[in-house]
């Protein structure tokens, strides 16, 4: 490892999922923690913070394995872990780490359950069991860590409140794809730990990149299994877009489908015909489906709202919150037609304030003013 002394000042790290900075600013804490490293080759949380910088340079890289041109101080995960076996082998940061370098899968399984005796209340190591639960379809085991998971308060209280607006925006029986961490893991917490429409099957897309996985969730929508052999490791945009496409093309069972707003656009843009705003949900369906009143019905009577204008004390995952929120309002301009169409000019004015508040919280002039354009009475 090329080490070097650095000007600025190490900080602690956690996913860039739960707290959002610059990619330059994981960069340079990767050479931060490589000067630390240096100076003490045997610190476990050295050793950790290190492999979490270049992870978080590694992601918000989009997963590109090239990442490491950018520093001489760049490792991918795996070869990181190599030198963690050899300068302190048998911790728990090597067995949690040489889990967590290999994805979400059930590779290293051992791994990270032997870290989590060792340290069960290591700050995100839940997320990881439950991936793992998830992985190897041991739902006892998700729900078992979730519960455990829950009154540790890590995951955001508002985005246990978005995702309780997620599932109460589907039918009966839905079942629902969703990707990534903030719109995944809230999710089964409220179902596993809070009993919240647990009638709704959530998927993650992320999972689905997983062919054991992936096989048995075909076989349980009765869907033709799909090979992505002939993709790219590293296009995991065209992963997801091949596995979107043939589960809407050849899904033909009875239960309702939607999809997350959260996922990507690009990876529902050939079926936007056939997806309708369903609250914070895209509902499929090669009908038109007439969902205005049912939208109205959420905002009014449903929807846990109050914590998108009042929210109490620090939240480090305000910034993916406040970009998260935006998806209220694709419903609440449906909201505001209906009232407006009713002539209900103060309802319509409190929605168009909501959507607003929403907008000026993401600190982006272009959104205000497409609200302000948008929800204008005519």
């Amino acid at each position: 490892m090329p080490f070097t002394a650095l000007a600025q000042k190490t900080e602690q790290q956690i996913s860039f999922a739960q707290e959002s900075k610059p990619h330059a600013y994981y960069v340079e804490q990767a050479e931060l923690w490589a000067k630390e490293l240096a100076q003490d080759s045997l610190s476990e949380n050295a050793w950790y913070n290190y492999f979490r910088a270049c992870r978080n340079a590694h992601g918000t890289a989009d997963w590109k394995s090239d990442f490491v041109r950018e520093s001489p101080y760049l490792m991918e995960g795996e070869t990181i872990v190599q030198l963690i076996h050899k300068h302190i082998p048998n911790t728990f940061t090597d067995h949690y780490l040489s889990y967590l370098t290999n994805g979400i899968g059930t590779s290293h399984s051992e791994d990270l359950l032997k870290a989590y005796s060792m340290n069960p209340n290591f700050p995100g190591i839940h997320s990881s069991v439950i991936s793992y639960a998830e992985s190897s379809m041991d739902y006892s085991l998700r729900k078992k860590t979730n519960r455990t998971w829950y009154p540790t308060n890590y995951i955001s209280s508002q985005l246990l409140n978005y995702s309780y607006n997620v599932l109460m925006s589907l039918d009966s029986n839905a079942i629902l794809f969703v990707q990534h961490d903030n719109d995944t893991y809230p999710t089964w917490m409220l179902q596993d730990a809070l009993g919240v429409r647990t009638d709704v099957k959530v998927i993650s897309i992320d999972f689905l990149l997983l062919e054991n996985y992936r096989e048995t969730v075909y076989d349980q929508l009765n869907i033709l299994q799909l090979d992505l052999e002939d993709i790219d490791s590293d296009e995991y945009h065209q992963n997801w877009e091949k596995v979107v496409a043939h589960i809407i093309t050849n899904y033909t069972g009875s239960r309702p489908v939607y999809f997350g707003m959260t996922l990507f656009n690009h990876l529902y843009a050939d079926f936007e015909n056939q997806l309708f705003v369903s609250g914070l949900a895209l509902r499929y369906s090669e009908e038109k489906q007439q969902l205005a009143a049912f939208n109205k019905k959420l905002y009014e009577a449903i929807f846990l709202l109050d914590y998108l204008t009042h929210h109490f004390g620090y939240d480090k995952n305000q910034g993916n919150v406040n970009h998260q929120n935006i998806n209220y309002i694709s419903c609440f301009k449906i909201v505001y037609d209906h009232y407006v169409a009713e002539g209900k000019d103060d309802e319509a004015t409190q929605v168009k304030s909501l959507a607003l508040a929403i907008a000026n919280q993401t600190k982006n002039p272009e959104l205000v003013t497409h609200i302000e354009n948008e929800f204008n009475r005519k």
